[in-house]
């Protein structure tokens, strides 16, 4: 035979207020099921709503091992998702062309047509401030992290010196702010 202890808190106040059993908030379960047993409700009646929350329970209940199965699935198909875009990134190809004596870049990410293109943006002798570079639309498609991987190359292979003075919000490496073209 169930009884009322089987039942959560929650429920037990589901099933008082369905009896018309007023409760302060302050009751304990304890209280809770004192109150209903003492109050005149047939037993039926009690018995049915017993096994009627009962079943409230059961059903609200989900086991771990579904719980954990629902979460590997989620976890395999954000994998496959996450495969999905990187293949699409590591497929992106390069298209090149002139446009105003200035190289226009798609969308890469082969550090050597970003170097390619950032030369082509910095004439020798010119200099850029690092809000102008990453304003350009076409490096704006650019993983931040791979541009700055490619002007560091240029750095490193003296093609552009840096320069900690200027007017640029954003900085490179948290000092660099202008690039210039030395070669």
């Amino acid at each position: 035979m169930v009884s009322l202890n089987d039942l959560t808190v929650p429920l037990l106040d589901k099933l008082a207020k369905e009896c018309n059993i007023p409760f302060k908030k302050s009751y304990k379960k304890k209280e809770k099921i004192e109150l209903i047993n003492a109050a005149n409700v047939e037993d039926s009646k009690l018995q049915e709503l017993i096994q009627k929350y009962l079943a409230i329970k059961k059903s609200e209940k989900k086991p771990k091992n579904d719980l954990i199965l629902e979460l590997k699935g989620r976890i395999r198909l954000l994998e496959e998702q996450v495969k999905f875009l990187m293949s699409k990134i590591s497929v992106s190809e390069v298209k090149l062309s002139d446009e105003e004596d200035r190289e226009i870049i798609t969308i890469t990410s082969d550090l050597r047509d970003i170097k390619r293109f950032v030369k082509s943006v910095i004439k020798p002798g010119e200099s850029i401030s690092i809000d102008e570079l990453i304003e350009i639309r076409e490096l704006q498609k650019i993983p931040l992290i791979t541009l700055k991987h490619a002007i560091y190359d240029l750095i490193d292979e003296n093609v552009l010196g840096t320069g900690l003075e200027g007017k640029s919000r954003q900085k490179l490496g948290g000092k660099i702010k202008i690039l210039t073209r030395i070669k």
